[in-house]
């Protein structure tokens, strides 16, 4: 049998699908995935995936990092993106 290298994503984000690029660029940076100005990884790796049917579409993000340690520098401003939630405290996409 042969040696497999299982490697789990450092950072997964859901996001939802109408997001604006700019808010969805801020959200991935303030997730500590870096991003160039166009949202593409600057190292690592990047997938993403389209999840959910209807008004209920999200985009998931996985960031695989090139090595495992401590992410890149980034240089971002290190206010965190709000959280949209329902009355019943879970997410609302």
């Amino acid at each position: 049998m042969l040696n497999q290298v299982i490697h789990n994503a450092t950072i997964t984000l859901q996001l939802p699908l109408d997001m604006s690029a700019s808010a969805e660029i801020a959200a991935l940076r303030s997730a500590g995935i870096p991003v160039d100005e166009l949202g593409n990884a600057t190292s690592g790796y990047l997938f993403v995936r389209t999840t959910g049917r209807g008004d209920h579409q999200t985009n998931t993000f996985r960031w695989f990092a090139t090595t495992i340690g401590p992410a890149p520098a980034v240089s971002v401003s290190s206010q965190p993106m709000p959280v949209a939630s329902t009355a019943a405290g879970a997410p609302a996409w």
